[in-house]
């Protein structure tokens, strides 16, 4: 009679242990499929930075060969001299043929800048002209009428030799065009020469 009791306490465990252990697999199992299903589901999107504006780099000029505007006749006219073409630095580069005692040549370059609209001209030549310190009454600058819409001539001594510039605003373009010479530069040829140039220039 006691064995029986026993096995009857014994199979009633295992039916108890039958009953949880689905149960508590089926909870696991539950609890499985919650997590996947939060991992799975789609993440809230994260709040995009607002777009940083590009660094203001100023107005970028057009591509243009200066070279179309300035002939080496006209550089040999400024410099007095037999010329010959400098193709190792910027702009439209001319340096005279023959070198002097000490083998130095004298110089001439033109450098223009175009650009798309009125706008960006007339925002990039107030840059320059506050970067290179042009405005009226500076010494050895000399407003110039008669080229271009703005136009000064400048003259900066340095040693025995001479950097002389005519620099000249239109509408939509600028330029500079600059003479190294030993002192004995012509304003008179590149006030000429610029004034030709400007009237190609928009």
């Amino acid at each position: 009679m006691a064995l029986q009791i026993a096995k009857r306490k014994q199979q009633k465990r295992r039916n108890r242990y039958s009953i949880c252990i689905p149960a508590g697999m089926a909870a696991v199992a539950l609890m499985l499929c919650c997590g996947c299903g939060e991992s799975g589901a789609p993440s809230k999107p994260i709040p995009a930075k607002a777009a940083q504006p590009a660094a203001n780099s100023g107005q970028q000029p057009l591509g243009f060969d200066a070279c179309t505007l300035f002939s080496a006749d006209e550089a040999a006219q400024i410099l007095r001299t037999p010329v010959r073409p400098v193709t190792n630095i910027g702009g439209c580069s001319y340096e005279a043929a023959n070198t002097t005692l000490e083998g130095w040549r004298r110089q001439v370059v033109l450098n223009v800048r175009k650009y798309k609209s009125p706008a960006e001209e007339s925002s990039a030549w107030e840059e320059f002209k506050t970067l290179k310190h042009i405005h009226p009454g500076r010494q050895n600058l000399t407003p110039l009428e008669g080229i271009g819409t703005e136009a000064y001539y400048e003259t900066i001594p340095s040693g025995k030799l001479l950097e002389a510039s005519v620099i000249v605003h239109s509408i939509n373009s600028d330029f500079q065009l600059k003479a190294v010479t030993d002192q004995k530069e012509s304003p008179d040829a590149m006030k000429s020469v610029a004034q030709k140039i400007a009237g190609q220039l928009p």
